[in-house]
């Protein structure tokens, strides 16, 4: 099989077995000869750890990733600093990243310098231009930290602030929901009667499947309008294919998946979830998160649409200044204020949420979300959570409101969109490729509808307007996943001597060599598999669809002939440092 249809069969079905093959396959075997030291998202945690073991496989160099959360990630760039790498929200570096590779002879946290920081979310606008991050000073007697100022992000020394999607992410909404009888719909969990008409089966393992939830019920959930799995009563907002609002019952999408041999794929809703009382239990991310801005960015892009008049509160919870957000916090003082509340469980880190919400019979009600790699199938742990199918505009476009209903003009049933690489990248396809080497022009979320653009299905003077609403969530193509987004890694464009005393030049020799194998510009990388089968989509190139967003990385920023690639304090060409006065990122 060539790797180009490896890697298409990969997008299509994950493959634990593969994900354990390609680890062992470039699994470090001999002493590091130097390092590249980074962190930040736990979303893409076990990804980077992969692809770490890989590139050393591959290069000899080994890349330590500290799942600290997206916020430190942006935090220990701008200061470039290692001591600021807290994780979780208590800011403890007493309590380290599992991943330090001892056997290396490295078995120290803080790292003892920064190459780069990653986050799910990007830097803010005014991040070269007067945004600034507290500082702290951690007491290890006492366990606690101590703001001690603030620090600004400074272009004079670092150079600019390069921010680089490294993959198409797909953040699940993940559920803990017990398997039912492929022939009922139904199973006796924990005492509780529970029908799923929507379930795909569980083997072959498929991306999503244990649940489908559609946009309107993922609103009626965090907005707290509908709170238990057994809700008949409560009316949803809805929006149908010409865009006209409506309401259904939240049960209403308790269909048939398509291909069920049980029922008519598409029928019999309205049968509850849960035969009793099973409250909703939403997990958040409590810390700084890069996972909760992707989802609230596609809460905040889709749920208004389907509450014009704010009958039932969206606007007012959805359509604010200060989603999306790193912080879910700000969701669930939004929801306070309108007068509801989420009953809720907050956690530090993709792993603890996933944790927190598990597969145990004991929990047979939580939900969440969570980066794709966390959930099962892609996450091996037995434990793990499942995560469901979604509804996208594309499906509301073509009358498919429930799963397993018919697209218009078709003949076969369809079912909801799946958290896959698949998905993250037909979601893509609606973005455009950026040609400059401003950061901000990076900014996947900041791409949006231009003026006098409508909802699929709907037309000028009548329909549903979109203009200035974020691409991602409302990606026209056929499968697109909605709640896609990507992880950033944060690189500096001047590159000095790092605090373990190695030479500018050789660190960036070693970071643009990890960057041109992480996008598979080298010749017998195997970086874009290892990605797949972590649940992620590699970034297109130009013969892959969607754009060359490799190609523009490879030419604006990893190329010396090019005056806004990467370099090193005091060589020639000075190329990123062409206008530091410092001695670049230590």
């Amino acid at each position: 099989m060539s790797a180009l249809s490896f890697r298409s069969a990969l997008r299509n079905g994950s493959s634990i077995l593969a994900l354990s093959t390609i680890a062992m396959i470039g699994a470090p075997a001999a002493q590091a000869t130097d390092g590249i030291f980074g962190g930040g998202s736990t979303l893409a945690s076990l990804a980077e750890r992969t692809l770490s073991a890989n590139f050393y496989g591959f290069s000899n160099v080994v890349l330590l990733y500290a799942a600290i959360g997206s916020g430190s990630g942006q935090r220990i760039f701008i200061s470039n600093d290692p001591a600021q790498g807290f994780l979780g929200t208590g800011l403890d570096p007493a309590t380290p990243p599992d991943y330090l590779f001892p056997f290396l002879g490295f078995s120290t946290y803080p790292y003892p310098r920064i190459d780069y920081g990653t986050s799910d979310a990007p830097l803010p606008a005014n991040f070269a231009t007067g945004y600034t991050t507290k500082t702290y000073v951690w007491d290890p007697v006492n366990h606690t930290t101590t703001a001690v100022g603030t620090v600004s992000y400074p272009t004079a020394s670092y150079g600019q602030p390069i921010q680089l999607p490294l993959f198409e992410t797909p953040v699940a909404v993940a559920v803990n929901l017990p398997e039912v009888d492929q022939n009922t719909g139904t199973t006796v969990a924990g005492g509780v009667t529970w029908t799923i008409k929507s379930q795909l089966p569980a083997s072959p393992a498929p991306y999503g499947g244990r649940i489908q939830l559609s946009t309107a019920q993922i609103c009626a959930i965090f907005s707290g309008l509908v709170t238990d799995w057994s809700d008949t009563t409560t009316n949803i907002p809805t929006l149908s294919s010409t865009g006209m609002a409506g309401t259904e019952g939240f049960a209403d999408a308790n269909t048939w998946r398509a291909g069920s041999t049980a029922g008519t794929p598409g029928a019999g809703g309205g049968t509850p979830y849960a035969g009793s009382s099973n409250p909703i239990t939403i997990v958040y991310r409590k810390d700084g998160s890069g996972t909760s801005f992707i989802f609230t960015n596609y809460l905040k892009t889709v749920c208004p649409l389907l509450d014009p008049s704010n009958t039932y509160g969206y606007q007012s919870i959805f359509a604010t200044s200060v989603l999306p957000n790193n912080s879910f916090t700000q969701l669930i003082n939004k929801v306070t204020a309108y007068g509801r509340s989420l009953n809720t469980v907050g956690a530090d880190g993709s792993d603890a949420v996933a944790a927190a919400i598990g597969n145990s019979t004991t929990n047979h009600d939580y939900i969440g979300y969570l980066s794709a790699g966390f959930v099962q199938p892609n996450n091996p742990a037995t434990t793990a959570p499942y995560a469901a199918n979604v509804q996208n505009d594309y499906l509301r476009a073509n009358a498919v409101y429930h799963p397993g209903q018919t697209p218009t003009g078709t003949t076969v049933p369809a079912d909801f969109a799946t958290p896959s690489p698949l998905g993250a990248e037909a979601a893509w396809t609606a973005l455009t490729v950026p040609t400059t080497a401003d950061f901000n022009d990076w900014n996947v979320y900041a791409q949006t509808w231009p003026a006098t653009t409508y909802l699929q299905g709907t037309g000028w003077g009548w329909g549903v307007d979109i203009t200035g609403r974020s691409k991602l969530p409302l990606a026209p193509s056929d499968g697109a996943y909605p709640l896609t987004g990507t992880t950033y890694g944060f690189f500096y464009s001047c590159y000095g001597q790092g605090r373990d005393s190695v030479a500018a030049a050789t660190r960036v020799i070693e970071v643009v060599h990890y960057l041109k194998w992480h996008y598979q510009l080298l010749t017998g990388s195997n970086a874009e598999d290892v990605i797949i089968v972590s649940g992620f989509g590699p970034l297109p190139h130009w013969w892959g669809g969607g754009g060359d967003w490799v190609g523009a990385i490879n030419s604006i920023y990893l190329e010396s002939a090019n005056s806004t690639a990467i370099a090193a304090y005091g060589a020639s060409p000075a190329n990123g440092c062409s206008s530091v006065t410092g001695t670049g990122a230590q």
